[in-house]
């Protein structure tokens, strides 16, 4: 396939802080959407190539997203989601591919410095068409490219890291995500419009009223979601209306505000559930986030807060 996206355009030193972010010492990247036929699935393609004098630490949040990274290159540790907080960061394995599937805990990425890869972001129901097996295959842990596609999977990070610049890696994820569209399985309806009405409707009932949409039983609609989402109806919901709050946070609205407007029952209510679900207390989150908005170069999708940046832990790579 040829190159039939739009341009790749510059992205910022690295993915873990806005444009000209302090200490960056030089790096190169770009970002760019999907070839068309791949952007009702894919969000979007982020190439990364940095170097900073020290060790940088990010809290990657729940999105509801599933996330593909390639690593180019030695001097990145990751934690598995739902491990421990005080769980040991992991190199994660130099010119392979690691599948994040969608969760409702965080994990830690640190880097040491200089690192170098390239993030696919895809809809959940995107993933489970390209990948062709069951989202709650990726719920718990990481999982290697290889073990979902094989061959295919083993030999695409070497290509790609082989490949003179972003935009001949970009073409190249294209012709081959494209040429996997036809071979998954297909997507039901009513997960797609369930999934939907849970994004848009983050109030008190909204679950029944998504289930209601469905025609299904309760039961059956988290068959559904395991099967082609990977968590279960209640999880995502909970995923959505904290990706809501924390819009509204970082936005700087106050707490007692953001409760009210997200469906929480009570702002204790709130501020448990962003604990649990962030590791961090809201006034915490707002106070490392520093008033930038969804969507700034510290996020790796448009609209969603995917990141924030965390102060160095002592003894550890980050």
């Amino acid at each position: 396939m040829g190159h039939t996206g739009t341009p790749a355009r510059p992205a910022p030193a690295a993915p873990d802080g806005a444009t000209g972010a302090t200490g960056a010492t030089g790096g190169t990247g770009a970002r760019r959407r999907p070839a068309a036929v791949l952007r009702p699935h894919v969000v979007g393609y982020t190439g990364f190539h940095t170097r900073f004098p020290a060790p940088r630490r990010r809290l990657e949040l729940p999105t509801g997203y599933v996330t593909l990274v390639f690593a180019f290159g030695e001097g990145l540790w990751v934690t598995r989601s739902g491990e421990p907080a005080g769980a040991g960061l992991r190199p994660a394995p130099v010119s392979r591919a690691l599948i994040a599937g969608p969760r409702t805990v965080p994990a830690i990425g640190v880097h040491a410095g200089a690192v170098h890869g390239l993030e696919v972001n895809m809809s959940p129901l995107g993933a489970y068409r390209l990948f062709g097996v069951p989202m709650a295959h990726f719920e718990a842990s990481l999982v290697d490219l290889a073990d979902v596609l094989g061959p295919a999977g083993r030999q695409l990070p070497e290509r790609l890291r082989a490949l003179d610049g972003w935009d001949a890696r970009f073409d190249l994820l294209d012709s081959v995500l494209a040429a996997r569209l036809d071979r998954g399985p297909a997507v039901t309806p009513g997960v797609r419009g369930a999934l939907a009405l849970l994004w848009a409707d983050t109030g008190p009932g909204s679950l029944a009223r998504a289930t209601a949409g469905t025609g299904w039983s309760p039961r059956h609609l988290r068959a559904r979601f395991r099967e082609e989402v990977g968590l279960p109806p209640k999880a995502v919901a909970r995923v959505f209306r904290l990706q809501h709050a924390l819009r509204a946070l970082a936005a700087g609205t106050a707490p007692a505000e953001v409760a009210a407007a997200c469906g929480y029952h009570d702002q204790a209510h709130f501020g448990r559930d962003v604990k649990a679900m962030t590791g961090l207390p809201p006034a915490r989150f707002a106070a490392l986030r520093g008033g930038l908005p969804p969507g700034s170069a510290l996020d790796r999708m448009p609209g969603r807060i995917t990141s924030v940046l965390l102060p160095p832990e002592p003894g550890r790579p980050g």
